[in-house]
Order: structure tokens, then C-alpha cells, then sequence
């Protein structure tokens, strides 16, 4: 705990205060302080100032106040050790590497950033694929045809998967063991144990990362008539579907500015609104919202707007999401748009 300590007490020391609270609040020098609307209270005039010489921050308006540590907490909804590694990331300070007390964790810490690596590889892999091959060439048209310009492309990090059946395993397996690589979820292995496969074949892929931004899973679109039509990663130890909400690393921002989330069910639903200027949208990736992705959304608001696909299956979705939501008391509504 000393060690933890002293890291927080650096971390502080070191950390302009009036930095980290501009990245949420616009702030306004007065004489030695700065001011700003409050983010914790509705008002027009500013009564939330920011002391940089004592490193504190207080609204005159609803009272909250305190070091740049309880804005983070507060802002971000979450602990103490976490807000200390948030501020210490903004403002450039190494974070320590946290001491694994067992064997047993610093495997599992091993093989998680192994996993999270094997993913960006593939997310590189994948972009390349679409750029500079005739397949991927196809792929695009594909997308660009779905009204998605290179811009966008590239914003979302959206690639192709080859229809070779062992690309990527050819581009991955000299540098990981051939154990990792099935764990990782992107290479699959036949039932007979013998041959090992690229998961993803002829699809397009859209890479999904956690709150956090970091890659965990594809989700992958057949591109032609192939079944499924969507195919996404299995569940691994990076990855849990009932954890993650896509989208939420670019949206959590945008959410907690606004005070509320549109809740859409896929990967392109939530990059057309998002292109639309609407940086407030996640998408469930199917229809089915989680208790986990619930209170996901309620670290940065309470307030949703439900807006699934008009067809049965979302009409069954929205219900059982309203019912979801307003049992851990959100605010909803629903936005029903017309079936084209």
C-alpha cells in the first residue's frame, strides 16, 4: 500500500490540475484561478473555479470539491487506484508495472497481453488485406456502396479478412504458440484437433475494443451470401460480449457531456450515426443488452435512448432492453423509426 501511495502522492505532485480538468471543462482564467461551468450541476453562469497554485477545484454553485483525483473519480465513475492511473496517463507519468502476487497471475497477466497484442496484429493484418489486395478492393467497393468513404474506413479501423482459409494463421504462427492463437479466438481449431484455421474468412471486419481502447474482439460481416451473416470472436480471457458495448471507447466522452447514450443494436447502425455528427451512440451488437453492459452505460449516464431495428426481432430486443434498464432506474425512450 506504501508503494501505492507514494506512486499517488508523485502522480499529484506532478499533475497540473488545471490540464486535467480542461480536457472536461472549458476553462477561463480570473485573476489567479480559472472558472468554468460546472460539469456536476445545470447552469448558465460559471461558479465552478479551479485553484491552480493549492490543486483543488470548487463549485459555489453545488458545493462538490477537491483535489484533481475526486474530479477524475467523479467525472469517470471509478475508483481511487483507477483515477490515479487515468491522471497519471494524461499528464505522461509512467504508470508501474503492478506486482503479480502468484505465479498463477503473472501467467495470466502474460497470456492477456499476448491476447491483446495477437489483436492488434490481426487489426493491422486485416487493414492492410483491405488496401492492397483485389480481394479487399471488392470489399471496399462493398462499403463504399453502404456509403462509407475511406475516411471512415480508416476512422473505425474497419478491414478484410482473405477468403485462403490460413492467411493470417501463416502471418501470426511464427510468432505465438499455436495454444495462444486459438485462445486468442481469431484462429480456429478442427474437430478432429489436427488442422488449425483463420476464423474469419471473406468477411469484413470490424475491430471492437473495450472502454479502455484497446482491440479485444472482431465482429466480421460475410461479404456476399455466406452464412452467418455476422460472425464475431468467442468469448476469451480478453473478451466477454456481455462486457463490452461497441464504440463505448470513442462515445464515453460524448455521453457523459450530453447525459445520455442512443442505443443501437450493430456495427454499421452505430457508425452511420456516429458519421452523422451523433458521437454519442453504442452499439449492443446484438439483441441482446446485458446486466454487465448496463452498468457499462451507467458509469457515464443514466439516461438512454433505445433504437433497435423496426423489425420483430428488434421490437423484441427494445422490450426486453426497456425492461432491463428501467429495473437499474434509467431514464428511457425510445426513438422508433420507420422500416424502409
Amino acid at each position: 500500500m506504501a508503494e501505492a501511495g507514494s506512486f499517488a502522492d508523485r502522480v499529484k505532485n506532478q499533475a497540473d490540475i488545471v490540464r486535467v480538468i480542461g480536457e472536461y471543462v472549458r476553462l477561463k482564467k480570473s485573476g489567479q484561478n480559472f472558472t468554468g461551468l460546472c460539469p456536476f450541476h445545470g447552469e448558465k453562469t460559471p461558479s465552478f473555479a479551479v485553484h491552480p497554485v493549492k490543486q483543488i477545484f470548487h463549485c459555489f454553485g453545488c458545493g462538490k470539491g477537491g483535489d484533481v483525483f475526486s474530479f477524475v473519480m467523479e467525472m469517470e465513475k471509478c475508483p481511487f487506484p483507477e483515477a490515479v492511473k487515468i491522471v497519471a496517463e494524461k499528464c505522461g507519468i509512467p504508470v508501474p508495472r503492478p506486482k503479480e502476487r502468484t505465479p498463477e497471475e503473472r501467467k495470466e497477466n502474460q497470456q492477456r497481453s499476448a491476447l491483446i497484442e495477437i489483436h492488434r496484429e490481426a487489426q493491422s493484418f486485416f487493414t492492410r488485406q483491405l488496401e492492397s489486395t483485389a480481394e479487399g478492393r471488392a470489399a471496399r467497393a462493398y462499403l463504399e456502396d453502404r456509403g462509407l468513404n475511406a475516411e471512415t474506413i480508416a476512422k473505425f479501423g474497419i478491414g478484410y479478412a482473405p477468403s485462403g482459409g490460413d492467411v493470417l494463421l501463416r502471418h501470426l504462427k511464427p510468432k505465438y504458440a499455436e495454444k495462444l492463437l486459438v485462445e486468442s479466438g481469431v484462429i480456429s481449431r478442427d474437430q478432429s484437433g489436427a488442422r488449425l484455421f483463420d476464423r474469419f474468412r471473406k468477411r469484413i471486419t470490424f475491430p471492437i475494443a473495450n472502454e479502455s481502447g484497446k482491440i479485444v474482439a472482431f465482429g466480421c460481416r460475410a461479404l456476399g451470401d455466406d452464412l452467418p451473416k455476422y460472425l464475431n470472436s468467442p468469448e476469451t480471457p480478453i473478451y466477454s460480449k456481455s462486457n463490452v458495448l461497441y464504440h463505448m471507447d470513442r462515445a464515453k466522452e460524448p455521453i457523459r457531456r450530453q447525459d445520455f447514450a442512443i442505443l443501437v443494436e450493430g456495427y454499421m447502425d452505430a457508425i452511420a450515426v456516429a458519421r452523422a455528427g451523433i458521437g454519442n451512440v453504442v452499439a449492443s451488437c446484438g439483441t441482446s443488452l446485458a446486466e454487465p453492459q448496463i452498468k457499462l452505460l451507467g458509469r457515464f449516464t443514466k439516461r438512454v435512448i433505445v433504437n433497435y431495428d423496426p423489425d420483430v426481432a428488434g421490437q423484441v430486443a427494445t422490450e426486453r432492453s426497456l425492461t432491463l434498464l428501467l429495473e437499474h432506474d434509467f431514464e428511457v425512450r425510445v426513438l422508433a423509426l420507420p422500416a424502409i
